[in-house]
């Protein structure tokens, strides 16, 4: 089952991750059970939230890691009290302009250890979990199941830290050249979905119009 909290509560040390539709269903395929409850799960877009709504009468706040929601509260927080971070995903390339972009954006940010998501091998790998495992926040942008897995995979290796999926968040911030990536109407309009698909009509096409659907009707029983 994935429980999705009704509202984000900063917690030091726990797992989180932001659910749609699609995310979900990946989600629920790629990770067990007992590995689901490690983590706190949140609404990603306005799908879920009114889904959680209408089938479960839950009522839940979306909540995503991107700069109209949870990113800047994590980095303000993160200067405030002097906490590292440690970021995974993205291209080599992708991730030194993100690293950088966020450096000038919250001065005093403290970036420990940024990554890139592509491995080359398991020891790679590896070699980067043993890296993050002193980080206080570690954010991990690799897609769904994927990214997950990387927060449990360091928690196994001893880290203690606080923990964020963040998705496409890396890239951006890197299209938007460190500024908002959403136009500020269509974000109160709840229509950033509308703004990704129209930026990238071929890759989201399929995942908004079939995945979506397919993934909230065959995986929305999981919704706690």
């Amino acid at each position: 089952m994935i429980k999705i909290e009704k509202k984000f509560l900063f917690k030091l040390g726990e797992n989180y991750s932001f659910i749609n539709p699609y995310s979900l269903g990946v989600v629920c395929q790629s990770l067990t059970a007992s590995e689901c409850q490690k983590i706190k799960f949140l609404a990603d877009g306005i799908a879920i939230v009114i889904y959680a709504r209408l089938f479960k009468k839950k009522s839940i706040k979306r909540t995503s890691f991107d700069d109209t929601s949870l990113a800047p509260i994590v980095f303000q927080y993160a200067c405030h009290n002097n906490l590292s971070i440690a970021l995974v995903g993205g291209t080599p390339e992708n991730i030194r302009q993100a690293k950088s972009l966020l450096e000038n954006k919250y001065p005093g940010l403290r970036i420990l250890f940024s990554e890139s998501g592509y491995f080359a091998n398991q020891d790679a790998y590896q070699s980067c979990l043993d890296k993050v495992v002193s980080a206080d926040i570690l954010i991990v942008g690799m897609g769904a199941g994927k990214q997950e897995q990387v927060l449990l995979d360091a928690r196994a290796k001893g880290w203690q830290g606080t923990g964020f999926t963040c998705g496409g968040y890396l890239d951006q911030i890197v299209q938007a050249r460190g500024d908002e990536y959403y136009p500020r109407l269509l974000n109160k309009l709840h229509l950033r979905w509308l703004y990704r698909l129209l930026k990238e009509p071929r890759r989201l096409s399929k995942r908004y119009f079939k995945d979506y659907p397919y993934f909230l009707i065959k995986f929305g029983n999981k919704i706690e």
